[in-house]
């Protein structure tokens, strides 16, 4: 399961294009191709050892665990796994500060822990908006119990899961992208231009990360129904995940590159 291959994927717009659309539109001479690639790159050998992160695990754990409790029965728990009532309904701010209380119990890197926080925290707030927006069969309202219940299946973790990946590559695809420019271009004032044209073309930069993340959803899948639906994973078996997950996104981003 780990190791099949979905053949290439299609995406909206190439990364190079990402940079071209950006570069051009303030009239740089600077270089496309070097700027493009050495963002990848970057992000590229950050992926490479991200799953052991003990910040990062926390925050994907949290957000398995959070499918996981709307589960008629939640079954074994695991040791040092993050305890979550949904019962009381709480709001999306308050399931937010528990993830950040859960994250900052376990980091080890303060710059990892940070991202892997606001990406989760992201993906609380965009699945929580987007489940509330969809009808219920019961009722009018829906409440946290009935949005997470959701996403305790395979198909509604994979989106979860896709969600994540798809946030924290956004998140470090305009870190190195503000980087590798700040080290090439010349000027404070051309680097302003640079980060204000950065800011309009977000919308682009999220949708290349979404579509690049597209490649961890099947096996997302059938991941959670093979070790997630009957009991709680070991944090080998979540660490095993995410070294599988970021790898698909490292050879996805590898083959942009090229």
């Amino acid at each position: 399961m780990g190791h099949e291959r979905i053949g290439v994927l299609p995406q909206t717009k190439a990364w190079r294009d990402v940079i071209d659309g950006i570069s051009s539109a303030i009239n740089l001479e600077i270089g496309t191709q070097e700027l493009a690639w050495a963002t990848l790159e970057n992000v590229r050998n950050q992926f490479r050892r991200i799953h052991e992160d003990p910040g990062v695990a926390a925050a994907f754990k949290f957000l398995l665990e959070l499918s996981r409790s709307s589960l008629p029965n939640p079954s074994v728990r695991g040791a040092d796994t993050p305890e979550i009532e949904l019962a009381s309904n709480p709001s999306i701010l308050r399931i937010v500060i528990s993830l950040r209380a859960w994250v900052d119990e376990h980091r080890v890197s303060t710059e990892y822990a940070d991202l892997a926080k606001k990406a989760a925290a992201d993906v609380i707030t965009a699945w929580s908006n987007q489940q509330s927006q969809q009808p219920s069969l019961f009722s009018g309202a829906i409440d946290s119990q009935e949005i997470w219940r959701r996403a305790a299946n395979g198909s509604g973790f994979c989106e979860v899961s896709r969600l994540f990946f798809a946030r924290f590559t956004e998140r470090y695809l305009n870190y190195f992208l503000d980087r590798a420019a700040s080290a090439v271009l010349p000027s404070a004032s051309e680097r302003d231009q640079f980060a204000a044209k950065v800011h309009e073309h977000l919308d682009d930069i999220s949708k290349y990360a979404f579509e690049t993340s597209r490649i961890t959803q099947s096996f997302a899948a059938g991941w959670f129904n093979l070790y997630a639906l009957e009991r709680a994973p070991s944090n080998q078996e979540l660490t095993s995940f995410l070294s599988i997950a970021f790898g698909k996104i490292r050879d996805e981003l590898s083959r942009e590159a090229r």
